[in-house]
């Protein structure tokens, strides 16, 4: 008797709580509003459900045998149920503002606690009975919420094979397509780079042929400078002999 009342207490505060995080969304900023409403309405779930624990734990304690084994399933399920609530408000508190997820997180803080003395009082129902069913019950793989579940798990691990398959098989093309764009990629500058060799090769010939045309015409301008002085000097020379016989013949 005294730990019902016990009980009744705790989920009377965790409904006062849940009463005063209505007065406190309706505080907070508008932009945040939306998202407090969210916490509150997993809040007041939470609560449902760990009133529903708190007294499927205390039914279980005055069962035996098969009746207990299916209420300690039935907690298992609204234990895993309770902690997936506390996990989504949580992220839903660090979403709001410093000083307005605070408080919610302090309060989060209170229902991991009151959920960690259920699931403790739930073991000790469990060890109460004792055997490896029990302790099957416990850890949620017995019955059939334990098929059901274990046929989910290998649904979803399937679906995850699969969908992990699809993305290697995506990945495989993908590198496949790289892998020919980058060969693509070599050729042409394998082609660049025999083209740009030929080029130099081009350029090199019309360097030499270029210094050998320049040889050329420094020999041809050597010789029409040499040529010049002998025509020159052949000028001169005829005409001092023209005017040496011009100037005997005056005499």
């Amino acid at each position: 008797n005294d730990r019902s009342r016990t009980h009744q207490a705790k989920a009377r505060a965790r409904h006062t709580r849940a009463s005063r995080a209505d007065s406190t969304s309706n505080r907070l900023p508008e932009e945040n509003r939306g998202m407090s409403e969210v916490f509150r309405n997993y809040e007041k779930q939470y609560c449902e459900l760990a009133t529903s624990i708190s007294n499927s734990v205390d039914a279980s304690s005055g069962l035996s045998g098969d009746p207990k084994k299916q209420k300690v399933n039935q907690v298992n399920v609204e234990i895993s149920q309770a902690e997936a609530l506390l996990r989504r408000m949580d992220l839903e508190a660090r979403g709001l503002a410093q000083e307005d997820k605070t408080p919610l997180l302090a309060k989060l803080r209170e229902y991991k606690v009151d959920l960690n003395s259920l699931k403790q009082k739930n073991r000790t129902n469990v060890s109460s009975v004792g055997g490896d069913e029990l302790a099957r019950a416990e850890l949620g793989l017995g019955g059939e919420y334990s098929t059901s579940s274990q046929r989910e798990r290998l649904l979803d691990s399937t679906a995850s094979l699969e969908r992990t398959g699809d993305r290697l098989k995506q990945s495989q093309q993908t590198l496949y397509q790289t892998e020919e764009l980058g060969t693509g990629i070599l050729e042409d500058l394998h082609r660049q780079r025999e083209t740009i060799v030929r080029s130099r090769n081009t350029l090199h010939t019309a360097d030499d042929n270029i210094s050998q045309s320049r040889r050329i015409l420094g020999v041809m301008a050597r010789r029409m400078v040499t040529n010049k002085m002998i025509m020159s000097g052949t000028i001169l020379f005829l005409i001092a002999t023209i005017f040496i016989i011009v100037y005997s013949r005056l005499k």
